[in-house]
């Protein structure tokens, strides 16, 4: 037939009939044979191995120490960085208050320079130095004093 060396689709019903016995009678393929187990069923596969278990129990506590171990570690580099801010801003508190301190006494040596009370003394108030100096001599009055005030004591208890 001509028909099969062409392109053309192979027709199925283009095809001579054959009735054949073997192919109108269904065929059985064999199966393999059943054979039943006796046991528990579904509750068989219920239990969990122990050997299971403990590697469970294992993980579990690898996680947890890890998951500890990272909380602490972010605990310790928080309290870190926090102790460090605190040392730096006090470095700075300590070097502004040493500048301070080095200004104060420039301002302290300046004000109570000698020679700037007597310009200002004698520019602004028109003082002048005085000829004369006094001086107080407190040795001898020490002595005075406890007599002076039992003489004043004796005074008040005679009126």
């Amino acid at each position: 037939m001509g028909y099969r060396q062409s392109n053309a689709a192979y027709a199925y019903d283009m095809q001579p009939v054959s009735t054949s016995a073997e192919q109108l009678a269904p065929r059985y393929q064999e199966r393999p044979e059943l054979h039943v187990v006796s046991g528990e069923g579904l509750q068989a596969n219920q239990a969990v191995s122990p050997a299971f278990f403990h590697v469970l129990k294992v993980f579990c506590v690898l996680a947890m120490l890890f998951v500890t171990v990272g909380v602490a570690r972010i605990a310790i580099a928080g309290a870190t960085a926090s102790a460090l801010n605190a040392n730096a801003e006090l470095t700075q508190t300590l070097e502004a208050g040493r500048d301070e301190s080095t200004n104060l006494e420039v301002m302290r040596s300046v004000f109570s320079s000698p020679t700037r009370i007597r310009d200002i003394a004698t520019a602004t108030f028109g003082m002048v130095d005085s000829d004369k100096s006094v001086t107080v001599d407190l040795a001898g009055s020490a002595e005075a004093e406890p007599e002076a005030s039992v003489d004043a004591d004796a005074d008040a208890a005679v009126r």
